[in-house]
């Protein structure tokens, strides 16, 4: 019985390293989340996902939720796009799901949160230092 345990580990080891070469997926990333008042716009970027490979990206963005009532519904083409513009319409919150791919391999999920608020005092963070680089150390 020890045997085949011993065995059973060695063959759960073995197999193709993962995060490196032509073997490793895409990164997405969706930028910051953020907060708005009602009627403002913001863009919605995948400028800092990349191909660890350096292949080239296609974008998938999803609208996962939003509140209920609202009438926000990004166009087939800018859900496409590595950016796009969305105006919140309602108080609540809006998820907006990206994958990438390189037409081999497919990224992970990733999320962006949009808050929309009718407050007057809100406050988004941001970056300290500029964004110089996407997420694989590639300048911008």
């Amino acid at each position: 019985m020890r045997s085949i345990l011993l065995s059973l580990f060695v063959f759960a080891g073995c197999g193709a390293p993962t995060g490196s070469g032509d073997l490793a997926a895409p990164i997405a990333d969706p930028g910051f989340d953020r907060v708005l008042g009602i009627g403002e716009t913001t863009t919605l970027s995948a400028l800092l996902s990349c191909d660890p490979s350096g292949g080239g990206l296609n974008y998938h963005w999803t609208l996962i939720n939003k509140p209920e009532g609202s009438n926000v519904a990004p166009d087939k083409d800018a859900l496409k796009a590595v950016q796009f513009g969305v105006t919140v319409d309602i108080t609540g919150t809006y998820l907006f799901g990206l994958t990438v791919s390189n037409g081999s391999r497919t990224s992970a999920a990733e999320v962006v949160v949009v808050e929309a608020t009718a407050a007057q005092n809100r406050w988004t963070s941001s970056s300290a230092s500029p964004i110089l680089e996407d997420r694989c150390g590639k300048a911008l």
